[in-house]
């Protein structure tokens, strides 16, 4: 579900191919979402569940009580003592301007541990858009709430409300939250330099800290916030959110549909229907076939690319390559730009910059500071460390990630074919690159995510609570659709396929007209 320097985007990005086939349903998606509102939509499915061993990793401060079972809840508002001025009544809140819209900044107090209701609160924000001639109607109009693709990374504040998704928002009588989930952005931010600053004193306390910040205590962030918008609203007002979901925003929102399926009016996934699996490992199973294909493509396309990346592939196995941020781009990093096969135009951009790199080598002998800052760019695990800390554990139910990606890689259907020991390489064999998967290398190549590798190891050990409800799933009666990218390298389809069949009432349209971003 990625980002890299080239961020998760509020809408798909197109990628112009033939229409495939579509199935049983109608979307029913807002305009402008990834696919046509009026498209027909397809499928049905089966699912199925995984078990696989335990450990438990102890919080610092509080400790964490992983969801044994995700049953509906109704309200998780602590009882305030006095009565508090409704947050949309607040004057102290900054407020803007763009075209279109009026914006809103609104911070919201969140209990870091609602399972243990415990007295530490962080700080989440969301951008509050209202049509620019109806901000007098905020108390009685519905909230549309974006949820961003991930884990990790916030949501941009957009140059302007009347286009996209959110002008079709607005045309609908929507309100719009734009949501930077617990960690990124501007709601208690997690990186190297905070994590410094919260005063645990010891890794294991660190660690426990950030088992708070899996979407189960995101989609409690969010029903906090639908509470405290729509508290006093006459019965004839809608207080429930609709929700649109772009890749790991479609796994909160099932996440929500689970915890609390009476809160949500309609819910739409752009490329996130989410596998509900119990470990990590049936997805990366599902996923390397796709990234070898991807990377097959991406050298029947640039066929002159095979020499070129073993030629790059070489320097870096045998020089110590520094990035302007400290980072070590190691062989294994290189390959890592494999990332770019699963965006629109990412074969393009990673042909542009190996082209580069072979140019400096043949003019310089090393790689030029251009080079090593444009791949550095490309990488964005260094700016947001919750998509590198926490990334697998978005697949954990009762179950422990112990490096998922990394232990699957060296499975024997998958070692040989992603060889990347120079001395292990046959002659003329292609290098192929990986894709959305975090490796323990990463925690000592990107300087970022260097001083968290203790972390990140106990965060791998760590035994992870329930996401979903397969019985609340099955009997919805909120009306949820979405979109699943027919060749999508980040979430798998097969596996979308059968979760849109646990959903009661899914309507899913399947399509290979766009990319997952």
């Amino acid at each position: 579900m990625t980002s890299f320097g080239l961020r998760r985007t509020m809408t798909g990005i197109k990628v112009k191919r033939r229409p495939l086939r579509r199935l049983n349903g109608v979307w029913s998606g807002p305009p402008d979402t990834p696919g046509p509102s009026t498209t027909p939509a397809k499928v049905s499915a089966t699912s199925q569940t995984h078990k696989f061993h335990r450990t438990r990793l102890s919080p610092p401060v509080v400790t964490p009580s992983p969801v044994s079972s995700p049953v509906q809840e109704s309200s998780i508002i602590p009882t305030m003592q006095d009565k508090q001025m409704h947050p949309l009544d607040n004057p102290s809140v900054e407020s803007y301007f763009i075209p279109g819209a009026k914006v809103f900044d609104r911070y919201f107090d969140c209990p870091l541990a609602y399972k243990q209701k415990s007295p530490e609160k962080i700080k989440v924000f969301a951008r509050h858009l209202v049509p620019v001639d109806k901000v007098n109607d905020i108390k009685t109009m519905p909230f549309f709430l974006y949820l961003q693709g991930g884990p990790g990374f916030e949501v941009g504040l957009p140059s302007s409300a009347t286009s996209g998704w959110i002008k079709e928002a607005f045309a609908m009588g929507f309100q719009v939250l734009l949501l930077d989930q617990r960690g990124t952005g501007l709601s208690s931010p997690i990186s190297t330099e905070s994590l410094a600053m919260l005063g645990l004193d010891t890794d294991q306390a660190k660690a426990g800290y950030l088992t708070f910040f899996r979407a189960d205590s995101i989609v409690r962030d969010c029903e906090t916030i639908r509470e405290q918008l729509t508290a006093d609203r006459a019965p004839d007002c809608e207080s429930r959110f609709t929700l649109l979901g772009q890749s790991f925003g479609g796994f909160c929102i099932t996440t929500y549909l689970s915890l609390f399926p009476t809160s949500i009016q309609h819910a739409y996934i752009t490329g996130g229907v989410p596998p509900l699996v119990n470990s990590p490992d049936v997805v990366y199973r599902a996923l390397y076939p796709r990234i070898l294909a991807k990377n097959k493509l991406y050298y029947k396309k640039f066929p002159h690319d095979i020499e070129r990346v073993r030629k790059i592939h070489a320097y870096l196995s045998q020089n110590q390559v520094r990035l302007p941020n400290g980072g070590t781009l190691s062989p294994r990093r290189f390959l890592q730009l494999g990332i770019l096969f699963g965006v629109s135009g990412g074969y393009d951009t990673l042909h542009e910059n190996i082209v580069f790199a072979c140019a400096d080598l043949d003019s310089l002998s090393r790689l030029s500071y251009r080079t090593l800052n444009r791949i550095q760019e490309l990488q964005g695990w260094d700016t947001n460390v919750i998509y590198a800390v926490l990334h697998e554990a978005i697949y954990c139910q009762g179950e422990k990630s112990n490096w998922s990606a990394e232990r699957v890689l060296n499975e024997p259907q998958f070692a040989s074919a992603f060889e990347w020991r120079l001395d292990q390489l046959n002659p003329g064999q292609p290098v192929y690159f990986t894709g959305e998967t975090i490796y323990p290398f990463m925690f000592d190549d990107y300087s970022e995510l260097a001083p968290l590798k203790k972390i990140a190891n106990l965060l791998a050990e760590n035994t992870w609570g329930k996401l979903y409800s397969r019985k609340t799933l099955k009997t919805l009666t909120t009306p949820v659709a979405g979109v699943t990218y027919y060749d999508d390298m980040f979430v798998d389809r097969e596996l979308s396929v059968q979760t849109a069949g646990n959903i009661n009432g899914f309507k899913q349209w399947i399509t290979n007209e766009y990319a997952h971003k």
